[in-house]
Parts: structure tokens; sequence; C-alpha cells
């Protein structure tokens, strides 16, 4: 089972292109499950509504969702994937397309070459600079990750470098996949959603929460995975 974990906000009409793009691309739909988390003060929670209920209706128990309280990003994420019985976790955005033709199944191969499940992946998004650098672009975890380090996405941060941190982890003990053959395009948006995570110094606090826990605690969730994949 993939889960593909998804905070949305204001943005109802992204919502049936994203499953419908998935499952028209997707081997195996029955093994997806896409799940949003929705605020309750949203002004448009009546149009997510509608429209997921019309989706569940076409796609079934593959369309799920939450509705709680105004949180930040990474507690949606981990809230999304700890409610959520999967094999695999992929860290999404709302605005994203599945393009690549049996992008389930490349994602689940992966496992093959590290049956004991301590791996991060990250696909292409459309980005060539990102790509060359091979940077960690939603992200997609397994488990195993999650019993190995004691959660799914760094809850210490609340929405910036999540990708960055968990891409270093993996690259620190030399799991980090990168497949340029799925491409799950992304579109960058500057709509009210994109600048309510901009503002209210999210970004600042983040990048000073990210740098000292790095400082601090990064060694101790590599030894984490490391202790996980030699037992």
């Amino acid at each position: 089972m993939i889960c593909i974990a998804i905070p949305s906000r204001g943005r109802p009409e992204f919502l049936e292109r994203l499953c419908g793009t998935a499952r028209a691309t997707a081997n195996n739909w029955k093994q997806v499950v896409i799940k949003y988390y929705l605020n309750d003060d949203d002004p448009l929670l009546g149009q997510y509504k509608k429209t997921l209920k019309k989706l569940h209706k076409q796609h079934g128990d593959s369309v799920q969702w939450e509705i709680g309280p105004d949180q930040n990003t990474i507690q949606s994420w981990n809230q999304l994937c700890e409610s959520t019985d999967a094999d695999y976790y992929m860290l999404a955005g709302d605005e994203i397309q599945f393009i690549t033709q049996d992008w389930d199944t490349k994602i689940t191969e992966t496992k093959n070459k590290y049956p004991d499940g301590i791996f991060c992946m990250a696909v292409f998004d459309g980005r060539e600079n990102r790509a060359e650098l091979q940077l960690c672009t939603q992200p997609i975890i397994t488990k195993e990750w999650r019993e190995a380090l004691g959660y799914f996405w760094a809850p210490f941060l609340w929405h910036w470098h999540v990708d960055h941190y968990t891409g270093e982890l993996a690259k620190a003990i030399d799991r980090f996949v990168f497949r340029k053959d799925i491409f799950i395009k992304i579109k960058k948006m500057k709509d009210k959603t994109a600048k309510r995570m901009r503002g209210q110094g999210v970004f600042d606090r983040d990048e000073w929460v990210y740098n000292k826990h790095k400082e601090l605690y990064f060694d101790f969730d590599v030894k984490k995975l490391l202790d996980k994949i030699q037992n």
C-alpha cells in the first residue's frame, strides 16, 4: 500500500486533477490511498467536501480525508501518515500531477534492492536543476523508516526543510534513491495558501530549527537508522 499524504487549504480545484492523473497512470490503483488533511476553518471547506464525496464515489477508499483544526503542515503530514496503515508514505503537495505510467510499481520495486525497507526515495518533479543536484523532492519513505526513527516527517519543523532533512539522513546512511524515471509534476504556487506558508516568520523559524537540530541531533537519527539496518 502507498499512502500519499496531502494537506490542502484553499485549493479544491486541484482535487480532481490530482486523483485523476494518479489513477490513470497507476498499475494497481487498489494499493494506493490519497489522503487529504483539511482545515475546519477553510472558507472553501464546503467545496472540498462536495468534490471529495464525488471522488470517493468514483475511486472508492483510494480517496480519503480528515478534517481538523488549522495546524502546521508537518503536523498534518504526520497525522495523515500515522492514521494510515501502508508500506510506503509519500509527502506531497496538493498541486501535483502524476505523469509516469506505472509510477506505483516503480516505487514498490525499490524495496527489492533494500529488503530491510530502510531507504528514502525522491522523484523527478520537472525541475532539472533540482534533479541534477538529486535533491529530495516529494520524498517517499517506508513503514520501517518510521519504526526506526519514531516519526515519519521531522516533527520539530513546521513546513520548510523537511524534505532536505529526510534526504540528508538517507544520504548519510547511503540509502538515498533518486528516480528520475518517475515524473510527478509540481507547480509552485503563488496564491494565498503559498503566501501563508512564507509569512508569519515560518521560514526563518524553520531555518533556525533545522540548522540547530542538525547540529545537536542529526547523528542520533543516523544511528537509529543504522541500528535498524544492522538488526
